[in-house]
């Protein structure tokens, strides 16, 4: 005997689950990324723990740096730039400034600011030209331009300077500015800085 019943094929196993079911299992297909791919919703993260170990290590190669490549100390010693600066300011005014009205009182200024080879030759150079400094009436006025000490300890100092010398005397109609770069040597006598050379720069 025969049956007009006809098998049917097993339906679709999506089929036969709820509506929510379906809905769900597909949003947890779209949630879900693809070998290789990543989530647009998924925030990328750096593994901490190297991140400051390397950046701790760049800190300490950067102090090493540092400290390996310091300026030598300075040859200046703070204690004696003010008073090598000021002596240096004043002796070169008094050293190179005269009057000849008043050379007796030049070259005592020049016994007092100066010592050595440096005080002999410069009153020396006033006494043997005295007769012809009178006669032209000559007046040298020195200023300091710029000045800086360049190596100052306890007992020797160099600075550098700039002067301007305003020469006038009967020769001239017209007095003549000139300026003049010098290096300027100093030690200390009896506790007080004497200029010791000059020399042009």
């Amino acid at each position: 005997m025969t049956s007009d019943a006809r098998v049917r094929p097993p339906e679709d196993d999506a089929a036969m689950l709820p509506d929510a079911a379906v809905a769900g299992n597909a949003a947890e297909q779209d949630d879900a990324a693809l070998p290789g791919e990543t989530s647009g919703r998924s925030r990328p993260s750096l593994p901490l723990v190297p991140v400051l170990a390397t950046l701790l290590v760049l800190l300490l190669a950067a102090a090493a740096f540092l400290w390996f490549t310091r300026p030598e100390l300075s040859a200046v010693r703070t204690g004696d730039y003010v008073e090598a600066l000021q002596a240096a300011r004043s002796g070169i005014v008094d050293l190179t400034s005269f009057d000849h009205l008043t050379l007796d009182d030049d070259i005592e200024q020049i016994r007092r600011v100066a010592t050595g080879d440096l005080r002999e030759e410069s009153v020396a150079e006033l006494d043997d030209n005295r007769q012809q400094l009178v006669d032209a009436e000559a007046i040298v006025n020195t200023e300091v331009v710029g000045a800086g000490v360049t190596r100052a300890d306890g007992d020797a100092a160099t600075v550098l300077m700039v002067i301007q010398a305003t020469q006038e005397s009967t020769a001239s109609p017209q007095a003549q500015v000139v300026r003049y770069r010098i290096q300027v040597e100093l030690t200390k006598e009896n506790d007080r800085w004497v200029l010791s050379g000059i020399s042009g720069r």
